[in-house]
């Protein structure tokens, strides 16, 4: 009878301390994994002399000439967006995701290891204003680089905020702001 007690205690303990070793460990891993999650995290960066928009994390193309740069200047014209798709959808949260799809070409006679595509959802109300904002990069995400004469198929997407609706926009209008040469 008492072997019988001294037993069940015995595993009762066993039980107790793997119970308190799998709640380190789960609170272990908890700890490693938000650990590991925020140093993966990239700052937005909004655009130069604008402020902040809603539509998307606004991450800039790194290393990349711009507007103003003559080697920019110069080769913008000879990369191409052309066969425009523009989709609008609505997920459970009120929130509208607006895509673009399209097809992007470099016509020039250089190869291209990234290109940023601004993405500007229009308001209806006032001719100009831009109520949404999202920078896409076909190259390097998708393809890590669009040789001359090479074409490929992108989707640029920008979020609306809950607070406007598809009918507040009167288009999307994609921009090529950022170009990286090989």
């Amino acid at each position: 009878m008492f072997e019988t007690e001294t037993e069940q205690m015995t595993e009762q303990r066993r039980s107790r301390l793997l119970m308190i070793l799998g709640g380190v460990g789960a609170l272990g891993l908890a700890i490693v994994i938000v650990f590991l999650s925020r140093g993966t995290r990239t700052t937005p960066v909004p655009a130069a002399g604008s402020a902040a928009l809603p539509g998307g994390t606004q991450v800039r193309l790194e290393n990349a000439v711009r507007a103003g740069s003559p080697e920019f200047d110069g080769y913008k014209a000879k990369v191409t967006l052309e066969d425009f798709d523009k989709i609008g959808a609505s997920n459970a949260m009120g929130m509208t995701q607006l895509a673009l799809k399209a097809r992007l070409t470099n016509r020039g006679d250089r190869t291209l290891t990234g290109i940023e595509i601004a993405l500007r959802a229009m308001s209806y109300s006032e001719e100009g204003k831009a109520l949404a904002l999202n920078y896409g990069h076909p190259v390097p995400n998708k393809q890590s680089q669009l040789k001359p004469g090479e074409s490929m198929p992108i989707t640029v997407k920008v979020d609306l905020p809950s607070t406007i609706s598809e009918a507040d926009v009167s288009d999307i209008v994609p921009e090529i702001t950022g170009l990286r040469f090989q």
